[in-house]
């Protein structure tokens, strides 16, 4: 008899519920939303704009706080942000200095941690070698192209050298060919790492490609409307593995799922206003 594999959970959110507002004027965004996030896995986030992805993304971030139920890491209840979690947002180029070069830029955040100059220095040199920057250290932002400098948000977040990684919609501004590169480079990542990797995106064919699991959200308030298992390997290709039955099976689930689900409720705020006014 085959033993079963266990797969460990990294983070967890148990019954919960995620409300703006206070009283009569309260929208409640996410209801009763329960979710494990395995270890070592790529879990991608889908769903109609609007649907609180972002405001799922930041509550396992401990950026903001449900309104009840609990988000757990490693079991133990998340109360706030934690060194074992980084995220890397969508607006990449508003989170750099440009006065600042690139190592630096990578290395700066880390002195809030009091983590020692130079060892600060050595992390972020490693963080953008391991990103395909290595040579570009002594550059400014604005010397980049966008797909350098997502690189170099993704290699700030590395250099926390924490276990988890949270994805915000990293390359929804990209062009078509530099967003597939920035896919593989999560993919290998994942392998090279080991890191756990939880991605918020509106791309159908990103979440499948990039997933061992999606997880489709809906309605309103937000639920999960489909877990999907991805059972096209670790060894993916843009083009052999986008052209495979299964893949081509698993995208059309998924879209049919968005499409159902895809009703806006009026006076709902979405996700980005979700991020800039409230948490």
């Amino acid at each position: 008899m085959t033993a079963a594999v266990v797969r460990e959970v990294a983070l967890s959110a148990s019954h919960v519920r995620k409300s703006f507002g206070h009283g009569s004027d309260a929208v409640t965004v996410i209801e009763d939303l329960d979710l494990d996030v395995v270890s070592g896995e790529i879990t991608c986030l889908v769903g109609p704009s609007g649907v609180g992805k972002t405001t799922l993304l930041r509550l396992l971030s401990g950026l903001a706080r449900p309104t009840t139920g609990s988000v757990s890491l490693a079991g133990a209840e998340l109360d706030g942000p934690d060194a074992q979690v980084a995220v890397v947002f969508q607006d990449y180029r508003g989170s750099m200095m440009p006065w600042m070069r690139v190592l630096q830029n990578v290395a700066f955040p880390l002195e809030g941690r009091g983590v020692a100059k130079a060892e600060r220095i050595e992390r972020a040199a490693r963080a953008l070698d391991v990103v395909g920057l290595g040579e570009s250290t002594g550059k400014y932002p604005w010397q980049l192209s966008g797909g350098m400098q997502q690189r170099v948000a993704i290699a700030r977040a590395l250099a926390y050298e924490s276990p988890i990684l949270l994805m915000d919609e990293p390359f929804g501004s990209l062009d078509a060919q530099t967003r597939f590169d920035l896919e593989d480079l999560v993919l290998r990542l994942r392998e090279s790492l080991g890191i756990t990797i939880v991605v918020v995106t509106h791309d159908i064919d990103e979440a499948v490609y990039l997933g061992d699991r999606v997880v489709v959200l809906g309605g309103r308030p937000s639920r999960i409307v489909d877990d999907i298992e991805v059972p096209l390997g670790r060894r993916r290709q843009q083009l052999a593995t986008k052209s495979e039955p299964v893949f081509v099976e698993l995208r059309t689930r998924v879209l049919d799922e968005i499409q159902r689900h895809g009703l806006r409720a009026p006076g709902v705020p979405t996700d980005r206003a979700d991020d800039r006014g409230r948490s």
